[in-house]
Protein backbone atom coordinates (compact mmCIF):
# COMPACT_ATOMS: atom_id res chain seq x y z
CA UNK A 1 0.00 0.00 0.00
CA UNK A 2 2.86 2.43 1.08
CA UNK A 3 4.51 1.49 -1.99
CA UNK A 4 1.69 2.44 -4.36
CA UNK A 5 0.90 5.73 -1.89
CA UNK A 6 4.74 6.30 -3.30
CA UNK A 7 4.56 5.46 -6.87
CA UNK A 8 1.06 7.67 -6.91
CA UNK A 9 2.82 10.82 -5.82
CA UNK A 10 6.11 10.23 -7.51
CA UNK A 11 3.93 9.80 -11.09
CA UNK A 12 1.52 12.86 -10.13
CA UNK A 13 4.87 14.92 -9.63
CA UNK A 14 6.77 13.68 -12.98
CA UNK A 15 3.62 14.39 -14.92
CA UNK A 16 2.66 17.79 -13.20
CA UNK A 17 6.42 19.15 -13.69
CA UNK A 18 6.30 17.82 -17.38
CA UNK A 19 3.04 19.83 -17.96
CA UNK A 20 4.08 23.04 -16.33
CA UNK A 21 7.45 23.06 -18.37
CA UNK A 22 6.19 22.19 -21.60
CA UNK A 23 3.65 24.99 -20.95
CA UNK A 24 6.19 27.10 -20.75
CA UNK A 25 7.71 26.36 -23.61
CA UNK A 26 4.88 26.25 -25.92
CA UNK A 27 2.68 29.19 -24.46
CA UNK A 28 3.91 32.75 -25.11
CA UNK A 29 2.90 34.48 -22.29
CA UNK A 30 0.55 32.53 -20.24
CA UNK A 31 2.99 30.06 -20.09
CA UNK A 32 5.61 31.92 -18.10
CA UNK A 33 3.34 32.15 -15.32
CA UNK A 34 4.08 28.48 -14.98
CA UNK A 35 7.77 28.40 -15.33
CA UNK A 36 7.91 29.44 -11.57
CA UNK A 37 5.71 26.92 -10.41
CA UNK A 38 7.78 23.71 -12.30
CA UNK A 39 10.18 22.97 -9.46
CA UNK A 40 7.34 23.01 -6.88
CA UNK A 41 6.29 19.15 -7.65
CA UNK A 42 9.56 17.84 -6.84
CA UNK A 43 10.02 20.02 -3.64
CA UNK A 44 6.46 18.62 -2.69
CA UNK A 45 7.22 14.96 -3.74
CA UNK A 46 10.88 15.15 -1.34
CA UNK A 47 8.71 16.79 1.62
CA UNK A 48 6.03 14.16 1.31
CA UNK A 49 7.88 10.95 0.18
CA UNK A 50 11.19 11.80 1.54
CA UNK A 51 14.28 14.18 -0.68
CA UNK A 52 15.59 10.60 -1.85
CA UNK A 53 12.44 11.13 -4.21
CA UNK A 54 12.55 14.47 -4.70
CA UNK A 55 15.76 14.47 -5.97
CA UNK A 56 15.10 11.55 -8.21
CA UNK A 57 12.28 13.07 -9.83
CA UNK A 58 15.05 16.22 -11.50
CA UNK A 59 16.48 13.22 -13.62
CA UNK A 60 13.09 11.70 -14.48
CA UNK A 61 11.71 14.84 -15.66
CA UNK A 62 15.10 15.66 -17.36
CA UNK A 63 14.99 12.71 -19.11
CA UNK A 64 10.79 12.90 -20.25
CA UNK A 65 11.64 16.56 -21.72
CA UNK A 66 14.60 15.16 -23.69
CA UNK A 67 12.13 12.90 -25.08
CA UNK A 68 9.17 15.15 -25.98
CA UNK A 69 11.37 18.34 -26.72
CA UNK A 70 14.87 17.89 -27.53
CA UNK A 71 18.46 18.75 -25.69
CA UNK A 72 18.05 22.07 -26.10
CA UNK A 73 15.10 22.33 -23.75
CA UNK A 74 16.57 19.57 -21.23
CA UNK A 75 19.30 21.73 -21.01
CA UNK A 76 16.85 24.66 -20.36
CA UNK A 77 15.26 22.40 -17.31
CA UNK A 78 18.54 21.52 -15.86
CA UNK A 79 19.09 24.97 -14.78
CA UNK A 80 15.36 24.46 -12.45
CA UNK A 81 16.73 21.08 -11.46
CA UNK A 82 19.77 22.94 -10.03
CA UNK A 83 17.07 25.02 -8.35
CA UNK A 84 15.74 22.22 -7.01
CA UNK A 85 18.62 20.36 -5.47
CA UNK A 86 20.28 23.19 -4.31
CA UNK A 87 16.79 23.93 -2.29
CA UNK A 88 17.27 20.65 -0.93
CA UNK A 89 20.56 21.09 0.25
CA UNK A 90 19.99 24.55 2.60
CA UNK A 91 16.51 22.76 3.73
CA UNK A 92 17.19 21.89 7.48
CA UNK A 93 19.84 23.96 8.07
CA UNK A 94 18.23 26.74 10.08
CA UNK A 95 18.93 29.50 7.28
CA UNK A 96 17.47 32.50 7.12
CA UNK A 97 15.08 32.77 4.62
CA UNK A 98 17.58 35.26 2.90
CA UNK A 99 20.21 33.10 2.96
CA UNK A 100 18.47 30.38 1.33
CA UNK A 101 17.00 32.51 -1.69
CA UNK A 102 20.42 34.39 -2.16
CA UNK A 103 22.78 31.39 -2.13
CA UNK A 104 20.41 29.27 -4.32
CA UNK A 105 20.24 31.95 -6.56
CA UNK A 106 23.93 33.29 -6.75
CA UNK A 107 25.05 29.15 -6.79
CA UNK A 108 22.59 28.80 -9.93
CA UNK A 109 23.86 32.12 -11.89
CA UNK A 110 26.95 31.53 -11.10
CA UNK A 111 27.13 27.10 -12.54
CA UNK A 112 25.18 28.77 -15.23
CA UNK A 113 27.80 31.66 -16.13
CA UNK A 114 30.56 28.97 -15.88
CA UNK A 115 28.86 26.46 -18.23
CA UNK A 116 27.93 29.22 -21.04
CA UNK A 117 31.83 30.03 -20.98
CA UNK A 118 32.60 27.07 -21.62
CA UNK A 119 30.59 26.42 -24.91
CA UNK A 120 31.59 30.15 -25.50
CA UNK A 121 35.08 29.48 -25.57
CA UNK A 122 35.50 32.45 -23.26
CA UNK A 123 34.33 35.14 -21.25
CA UNK A 124 34.99 37.96 -24.21
CA UNK A 125 33.22 35.49 -26.78
CA UNK A 126 30.15 34.83 -24.27
CA UNK A 127 29.93 39.06 -24.05
CA UNK A 128 30.75 39.49 -27.96
CA UNK A 129 28.01 36.97 -29.20
CA UNK A 130 25.24 37.92 -25.84
CA UNK A 131 25.80 41.68 -26.76
CA UNK A 132 25.46 40.30 -30.86
CA UNK A 133 22.11 38.61 -29.81
CA UNK A 134 20.77 41.18 -27.56
CA UNK A 135 21.51 44.20 -29.97
CA UNK A 136 20.31 42.19 -33.40
CA UNK A 137 16.53 41.54 -30.89
CA UNK A 138 16.43 45.56 -30.38
CA UNK A 139 16.83 46.15 -33.72
CA UNK A 140 13.94 43.81 -34.86
CA UNK A 141 11.94 45.29 -31.82
CA UNK A 142 12.08 48.56 -33.72
CA UNK A 143 10.84 47.50 -36.66
CA UNK A 144 8.01 46.00 -35.25
CA UNK A 145 7.77 49.69 -33.64
CA UNK A 146 7.99 51.07 -36.87
CA UNK A 147 5.25 49.10 -38.36
CA UNK A 148 2.81 49.81 -35.84
CA UNK A 149 3.13 54.11 -36.74
CA UNK A 150 5.88 55.12 -33.93
CA UNK A 151 7.58 58.48 -35.10
CA UNK A 152 10.79 58.28 -37.15
CA UNK A 153 12.47 60.45 -34.96
CA UNK A 154 12.40 58.24 -32.06
CA UNK A 155 12.51 54.92 -33.93
CA UNK A 156 16.46 56.92 -35.46
CA UNK A 157 17.22 57.57 -32.46
CA UNK A 158 16.29 54.43 -30.54
CA UNK A 159 18.67 52.59 -33.65
CA UNK A 160 22.08 54.65 -32.87
CA UNK A 161 21.30 53.62 -28.91
CA UNK A 162 20.83 49.64 -29.56
CA UNK A 163 24.81 48.96 -29.17
CA UNK A 164 24.58 51.21 -25.91
CA UNK A 165 21.33 49.48 -25.05
CA UNK A 166 22.82 46.13 -25.41
CA UNK A 167 25.74 46.21 -23.42
CA UNK A 168 23.95 47.79 -20.65
CA UNK A 169 21.41 44.78 -21.12
CA UNK A 170 24.42 41.99 -20.95
CA UNK A 171 26.19 43.93 -17.86
CA UNK A 172 22.42 43.63 -16.19
CA UNK A 173 22.21 40.26 -17.13
CA UNK A 174 23.11 38.10 -14.23
CA UNK A 175 21.78 40.71 -12.07
CA UNK A 176 18.47 40.08 -13.67
CA UNK A 177 18.71 36.50 -13.61
CA UNK A 178 19.54 36.53 -10.31
CA UNK A 179 16.24 38.59 -9.66
CA UNK A 180 14.46 35.94 -11.72
CA UNK A 181 15.61 33.01 -9.50
CA UNK A 182 15.15 34.80 -6.63
CA UNK A 183 11.33 35.50 -7.17
CA UNK A 184 11.13 31.83 -8.13
CA UNK A 185 12.35 30.12 -5.19
CA UNK A 186 10.25 32.36 -3.12
CA UNK A 187 7.47 31.77 -4.97
CA UNK A 188 8.17 28.00 -4.44
CA UNK A 189 8.98 28.72 -0.22
CA UNK A 190 5.60 30.36 -0.20
CA UNK A 191 3.80 27.08 -1.44
CA UNK A 192 5.70 25.05 0.69
CA UNK A 193 5.51 26.95 3.92
CA UNK A 194 1.38 27.10 2.31
CA UNK A 195 1.21 23.24 2.00
CA UNK A 196 3.41 22.60 5.07
CA UNK A 197 3.24 24.88 7.53
CA UNK A 198 4.58 22.14 10.16
CA UNK A 199 7.85 22.32 8.43
CA UNK A 200 8.14 26.07 7.90
CA UNK A 201 11.09 26.11 10.21
CA UNK A 202 12.84 23.40 7.88
CA UNK A 203 12.78 25.40 4.94
CA UNK A 204 14.40 28.51 6.92
CA UNK A 205 14.44 30.11 9.90
CA UNK A 206 10.87 30.85 10.93
CA UNK A 207 10.20 33.94 11.93
CA UNK A 208 7.47 37.28 10.93
CA UNK A 209 8.74 38.14 6.94
CA UNK A 210 7.27 41.52 7.87
CA UNK A 211 9.97 41.98 9.89
CA UNK A 212 12.21 41.22 8.00
CA UNK A 213 15.05 44.10 7.10
CA UNK A 214 18.25 43.27 4.59
CA UNK A 215 21.61 43.31 6.77
CA UNK A 216 22.82 46.80 7.67
CA UNK A 217 26.34 46.40 6.01
CA UNK A 218 24.66 46.10 2.91
CA UNK A 219 24.81 49.82 2.41
CA UNK A 220 28.20 49.94 1.72
CA UNK A 221 27.93 47.51 -1.24
CA UNK A 222 25.52 49.67 -2.83
CA UNK A 223 27.10 53.24 -1.71
CA UNK A 224 30.79 52.77 -3.03
CA UNK A 225 29.94 50.68 -6.10
CA UNK A 226 27.56 53.12 -7.24
CA UNK A 227 29.78 56.17 -6.49
CA UNK A 228 32.71 53.72 -8.89
CA UNK A 229 30.49 53.71 -11.57
CA UNK A 230 31.32 57.37 -12.55
CA UNK A 231 35.03 56.54 -12.51
CA UNK A 232 36.77 54.96 -16.13
CA UNK A 233 36.22 51.31 -15.27
CA UNK A 234 37.28 48.29 -17.51
CA UNK A 235 34.07 46.32 -18.94
CA UNK A 236 35.13 43.45 -16.83
CA UNK A 237 34.77 45.97 -13.48
CA UNK A 238 32.46 48.00 -14.73
CA UNK A 239 29.88 44.92 -15.09
CA UNK A 240 30.63 43.10 -11.71
CA UNK A 241 30.08 46.86 -9.97
CA UNK A 242 26.58 47.22 -12.05
CA UNK A 243 25.11 43.60 -10.52
CA UNK A 244 26.46 44.46 -7.25
CA UNK A 245 24.46 47.43 -7.41
CA UNK A 246 21.41 46.26 -9.10
CA UNK A 247 21.15 42.84 -6.50
CA UNK A 248 21.33 45.79 -3.48
CA UNK A 249 19.14 47.31 -5.22
CA UNK A 250 16.70 44.04 -4.94
CA UNK A 251 17.37 43.00 -1.66
CA UNK A 252 15.98 47.08 -0.52
CA UNK A 253 13.56 46.79 -2.20
CA UNK A 254 12.14 43.60 -0.55
CA UNK A 255 12.78 45.07 2.38
CA UNK A 256 10.52 48.04 1.49
CA UNK A 257 8.24 45.39 0.57
CA UNK A 258 8.28 44.06 4.40
CA UNK A 259 7.53 47.33 5.24
CA UNK A 260 4.35 48.18 3.29
CA UNK A 261 3.23 44.58 4.55
CA UNK A 262 3.61 45.26 8.01
CA UNK A 263 1.80 48.31 8.12
CA UNK A 264 -0.96 47.37 5.66
CA UNK A 265 -0.73 44.01 8.49
CA UNK A 266 -1.46 46.32 11.79
CA UNK A 267 -3.54 48.52 9.70
CA UNK A 268 -5.86 46.11 9.31
CA UNK A 269 -6.26 47.33 5.68
CA UNK A 270 -8.54 45.03 3.00
CA UNK A 271 -6.93 42.50 1.26
CA UNK A 272 -8.26 44.05 -2.14
CA UNK A 273 -6.11 47.17 -1.49
CA UNK A 274 -3.38 45.22 -0.45
CA UNK A 275 -3.43 43.05 -3.83
CA UNK A 276 -4.38 46.80 -5.47
CA UNK A 277 -1.03 48.28 -3.72
CA UNK A 278 1.04 45.45 -4.45
CA UNK A 279 0.34 45.63 -8.16
CA UNK A 280 1.04 49.64 -8.62
CA UNK A 281 4.13 48.62 -6.38
CA UNK A 282 5.12 46.17 -8.94
CA UNK A 283 3.70 48.07 -12.17
CA UNK A 284 4.07 51.81 -11.30
CA UNK A 285 7.80 52.55 -11.33
CA UNK A 286 7.48 55.86 -9.49
CA UNK A 287 6.39 53.34 -6.09
CA UNK A 288 8.76 50.72 -7.04
CA UNK A 289 11.27 53.95 -6.59
CA UNK A 290 10.04 55.04 -3.57
CA UNK A 291 9.86 51.52 -2.31
CA UNK A 292 13.45 51.02 -2.60
CA UNK A 293 13.75 54.24 -0.92
CA UNK A 294 11.75 53.03 1.69
CA UNK A 295 13.93 49.84 2.51
CA UNK A 296 17.63 51.36 1.91
CA UNK A 297 16.71 54.50 4.81
CA UNK A 298 15.05 52.33 6.97
CA UNK A 299 18.44 51.93 8.46
CA UNK A 300 18.45 55.17 9.90
CA UNK A 301 14.50 55.59 10.32
CA UNK A 302 13.92 52.06 11.30
CA UNK A 303 9.80 53.26 10.25
CA UNK A 304 9.03 49.69 11.97
CA UNK A 305 10.47 50.52 15.42
CA UNK A 306 11.94 46.86 14.82
CA UNK A 307 15.29 48.33 17.28
CA UNK A 308 13.32 50.36 19.47
CA UNK A 309 11.65 47.10 20.46
CA UNK A 310 14.31 44.91 20.88
CA UNK A 311 16.64 48.01 22.64
CA UNK A 312 13.46 47.99 25.05
CA UNK A 313 12.88 43.91 25.24
CA UNK A 314 17.00 43.92 26.38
Amino acid sequence: MKRLDTLKWFGLGLTATLLLFLAGLRIPILGLAALPLVIFPALFVGVRLGKQAGQLLPLAVAAGVYALAGLEAAVAYLVLALVTYLMFFSFGRGWSIARVVSGTAVCTVAAMLVTATAFAGSLSNLWTALQAGVEAQVLATLEVYERMGLSGETIDFLREQAGQMATLFVQMLPGMMFLVLGVVILVNLGLLSWQFPQYRSFFYEAGDLREWKSPDHMVWFLVVPSLTLFLPLGWAVRTLVVNVVFVCTAFYFFHGLAIVSYYFHHKKVPMFFRVLGYLLIIFEQVLTVLVIGLGFFDLWGDFRRLKRRTAGQT
